[in-house]
């Protein structure tokens, strides 16, 4: 059975009461909408429309012919202030019965006015349509043809209105409402929007692809920020290739840590004049802020690993010495060397200030710091 798919409404259907969510839910799609009669518009064409767009259905017109003097004008001029647009139907309803002989004529008359201000078609019966038209006529010049025909299906249509008075209404509302079937689906088709090109230059975020890296020319899997015309290949065959910008970014976490590590003894070297036994080698600060490393030839002997510019000296409970020069927590003055000793839970700090030389020595006895004390020296006579 055929299934309505659209349905025409005009001022016999009351907007205020007309239910079109119910017609949406029950399969409609499309509403023909009487815009005039005429030379006078329709009462509630405003209002069938407002409310169409309100319940999402795609809505066309039409006007009910007279063939009354300037007529034709008045009927474009109204759609056109209602909102009708070149990419919707306007059906021209031709049956009523003081109508002259000269269907086609007036059709014809109507459609040259319309233009191309909307697309054009044509509502009758079956019956005086085979009788004043051409179908084949019509179907080359585009008229959309809506026929009616209550008890059978028309030969020639592009939609057919399948039921009039007595066909019930949808949802709250009850009256009758015309049932229509739109078999090309002309009436409800999206209209394909215009696609308008970006100015905006587009870039691809290029990550784990390969390819050869733009410096180096060696092929890999790299990463790319502006759509491939730099390319830093980062994994080969031959390893990981690492570049600055990956240091600098593990650094800060390293950092913290450079500074608490220790030299370890070396492996001992082979015999012979050039042959060395094994040394340990301790990585340092020096006075220009960057690490050096060296070489301590009593690996028994504790080496100075780093100058401290800030810090605590209570969390120094490590054996090793320090350079402090700078603001230091907890030490008798602001430069000397620091040296630590632990044995188990003890530690023992002894500090000589640069200046004077004098020595400074302090416990923690079960994690509680002792003041410092400043040692007597006795010369040596």
């Amino acid at each position: 059975m055929t299934m309505a798919n659209v349905i025409d409404i005009s001022e016999y259907q009351d907007p205020a009461k007309f239910d079109y969510q119910a017609a949406k839910s029950n399969g409609i799609k499309a509403v023909i909408i009487r815009l005039s009669v005429g030379n006078r518009r329709d009462n509630h064409a405003a209002e069938h429309i407002a409310n169409c767009k309100k319940y999402g259905l795609k809505w066309h017109g039409y006007h009910y012919w007279y063939n009354l003097s300037g007529e034709a004008a008045f009927a474009i001029s109204d759609a056109q202030s209602l909102g009708l647009t070149s990419s919707q139907y306007f059906f021209l309803d031709m049956e009523d019965k003081t109508l002259s002989s000269d269907w086609s004529a007036q059709f014809e008359s109507f459609r040259s006015a319309v233009g191309d201000k909307y697309k054009i078609g044509l509502y009758c019966s079956d019956s005086p349509y085979k009788s004043h038209f051409d179908n084949a006529k019509m179907v080359a010049e585009g008229v959309y043809r809506w026929i009616a025909a209550y008890s059978y299906e028309p030969a020639n249509y592009d939609t057919w209105q399948m039921s009039g008075e007595g066909s019930g209404g949808f949802g709250s509302y009850t009256g009758d409402v015309d049932r229509d079937y739109d078999k090309t689906g002309n009436l409800f088709k999206e209209e394909a929007q215009p696609i308008t090109p970006s100015t905006t230059p587009l870039y691809r975020q290029i990550i784990g692809e390969a390819g050869y890296d733009t410096d180096s020319g060696i092929y890999g899997l790299g990463r790319s920020y502006d759509n491939g015309k730099t390319f830093h290949v980062m994994d080969t065959v031959y390893g990981r290739i690492y570049r600055q910008q990956d240091g600098d970014s593990i650094w800060p976490f390293l950092q913290p840590k450079v500074g608490t590590i220790k030299g370890e003894k070396g492996d001992k070297g082979d015999d012979g004049t050039n042959g060395k036994d094994g040394q340990t080698w301790q990585p340092y600060i020096a006075d220009d802020g960057y690490w050096h490393i060296k070489m301590i030839s009593d690996t028994a002997t504790q080496s100075i690993v780093g100058v401290l510019t800030s810090g605590d000296a209570d969390i120094l409970t490590v054996n090793d010495s320090y350079r402090v020069n700078g603001t230091i927590s907890n030490v008798p003055t602001a430069e000397g060397l620091l040296t630590v000793r632990t044995s188990g839970t003890e530690v023992w700090q002894t500090y000589i200030d640069s200046a004077t030389a004098d020595c400074y020595t302090r416990t923690r006895h079960n994690g509680t710091w002792s003041k410092w004390r400043w040692t007597t020296q006795w010369p040596n006579s």
